[in-house]
């Protein structure tokens, strides 16, 4: 009778592990099955530090564009899935992203990075996996002058925005004296050279060309020199931090004249470090802070009843998030090099909340605008757009 009841309790064991082994197989292959319907895009920006604000703007675009194809069912009945991956708006974090990037295989397109220096750092490591990098916000023309066919840009370059910051700042002010400053970084040094370039071609010639570091709090040295110089406007290429310092001691040192800076600065935190100094400033952005037609206004009324106002830049991260659905969409395989091969169609467009998005042989977007804005109560105030 005893052996009778533990052959029953070993019989009950063995059953129990047997539908235990069943059960985890069905997990592990429903699991399985989840990851393989599933289709990774990975938006890699400064999650932490300085440029955190712009990072999550781009990141918050993208989800929305995320959740409102999956709410249309996504791409063939596959589910679109967001990383994320903070490269902490270094360069050499970038690269060890784009490492991590390129091995997850599952992965088959790239929305990123944000700042110039960290897309040209990991542009090569992107180029040799041939993975799709449709880029929101980078704007050094260097990146698709390598020679790459996977890198998209959705912005205009620096150098169509250093034209049109020389064009802005010339109508404001003599031509002939005008000081260029710059912060020696890739964004910042790469834009004063563009505005120097545009200076040059039209015959006049920069009284001052000086590089400040991004680190330092005392720029009066180079104010000095401005000042000594007698100019009549400034150009500024770098970030809004800097930006900040540098205004607020331009105006100390008893000068009004004009100063006009790339979209890098383009922060209200220009205007709570500078203070009222922020009179007579004027800064670019590659994006309009307003919505430009009915259909831009329905997501930035969405955008900011979800995350609170618009930093900068979530029209373009969302923008380009569209685009590498849109074109993922329309590739003939779910691969990295079909994707690619969409978007290097000379066919490819895609119709926008900014406008219809199509690119050049080198990647770079074709017929994009500068938007230019002013302070107003510590606030941004759109002006009219340059081409």
């Amino acid at each position: 009778m005893e052996l009778r009841k533990w052959q029953v309790i070993i019989l009950g064991f063995c059953l129990f592990f047997v539908a235990l082994f069943v059960t985890c197989i069905g997990c592990e292959s429903k699991s399985k099955e989840e990851k393989s319907s599933q289709i990774k895009i990975v938006v890699p920006v400064p999650m932490t530090g300085k440029y955190t604000e712009f990072g999550m703007d781009l990141i918050n675009a993208a989800k929305m564009a995320v959740d409102e194809k999956n709410a249309r069912g996504g791409i063939k009945g596959r589910k679109l899935v967001l990383v994320t991956e903070d490269d902490k708006g270094d360069p050499k974090d970038a690269v060890t992203v784009a490492h991590k990037v390129v091995q997850d295989k599952s992965i088959v397109g790239v929305m990123g990075h944000l700042n110039s220096g960290t897309t040209l750092a990991a542009s090569s490591v992107y180029a040799e996996a041939g993975i799709p990098v449709v880029m929101p916000v980078p704007t050094n023309p260097k990146i698709t002058q390598q020679g790459f066919n996977n890198f998209f840009r959705v912005p205009i370059t620096d150098d169509k925005q250093g034209t049109a910051a020389y064009e802005f700042l010339a109508a404001k002010a003599d031509k002939d004296v005008l000081a260029v400053v710059h912060n020696k970084e890739t964004y910042g040094k790469g834009i004063a050279d563009e505005f120097l370039k545009a200076i040059k071609i039209s015959g006049a010639k920069a009284i001052l060309f000086e590089g400040i570091n991004s680190s330092d709090q005392d720029y009066r040295p180079v104010i000095g020199k401005i000042k000594a110089a007698k100019a009549k406007g400034i150009f500024f290429g770098g970030g809004y931090a800097e930006a900040a310092r540098f205004i607020k001691q331009v105006r100390e040192q008893g000068l009004e004249i004009p100063i006009v800076m790339g979209d890098g600065c383009f922060n209200t935190d220009v205007a709570k470090i500078a203070g009222d100094a922020v009179r007579n400033c004027f800064i670019a952005n590659i994006s309009p802070i307003n919505a430009p037609n009915k259909r831009a206004q329905k997501f930035y009324a969405e955008y900011n009843s979800k995350y609170g106002k618009i930093a900068a830049f979530a029209p373009l991260g969302y923008v380009a998030t569209q685009i590498l659905i849109d074109a993922i969409e329309k590739s003939t395989e779910l691969t990295r090099e079909s994707v690619t091969k969409t978007l290097n169609d000379e066919k490819y467009t895609y119709e926008s909340i900014l406008g219809n998005f199509s690119f050049k042989q080198n990647g770079d977007s074709k017929g994009r605008k500068i938007f230019w804005h002013r302070f107003k109560d510590g606030e941004f105030e759109a002006i009219s757009p340059i081409a």
